[in-house]
């Protein structure tokens, strides 16, 4: 399990892993966007088993987008699950509760399971709750390193735990 650093980092680290070294952050140096290098690293060194990153769109954006390929490239089973809110996450919730403008947090991304499908990932949009039940179909059948791709739609006016 790897994590990028964002608003959605409580419920990823959360998550039981089987040994402490299952589970690769990037907290420590404070910035979001090293999560998609973390999960390749992982995935290289651990090729016996899946790696699954969390990230957020705005960190993915500035380090993940550039790395797709890399993980195709190389036939890495990895899992990359996107939490989109089309913004900087963190700065809109901010932004909201001081009663200014949160557009200028907001982002208007290219297709994430667009990208990734051009770039050789299986990819899958969830929009509702629903849409879980054909994420864990695809990852029950998936093949073992050709990796997926999970761009997740999260309101962005809904802070998380990490926030309140």
């Amino acid at each position: 399990v790897a994590v990028d650093t964002g608003r959605f980092m409580l419920q990823a680290l959360t998550m039981p892993v089987p040994e402490p070294t299952a589970l690769v952050t990037s907290h420590a140096f404070g910035s979001i966007g090293l999560g998609m290098g973390n999960a390749i690293g992982a995935a290289v060194a651990r090729p016996d088993r899946p790696t699954v990153l969390f990230t957020g769109d705005g960190g993915f954006m500035m380090g993940g987008m550039a790395e797709l390929h890399t993980a195709v490239e190389h036939g890495l089973d990895l899992i990359v699950i996107i939490f989109n809110d089309g913004s900087y996450g963190a700065e809109h919730v901010q932004l909201f509760r001081l009663g200014l403008d949160p557009s200028v947090s907001q982002h208007h991304w290219p297709d994430f399971c667009t990208v990734g499908a051009a770039m050789g990932y299986e990819a899958i949009s969830v929009t509702n709750t629903a849409g879980f039940d054909a994420v864990a179909e695809l990852v029950a059948t998936r093949q073992a390193g050709h990796p997926l791709l999970i761009d997740v739609a999260i309101d962005p006016l809904v802070a998380s735990q990490i926030q309140r």
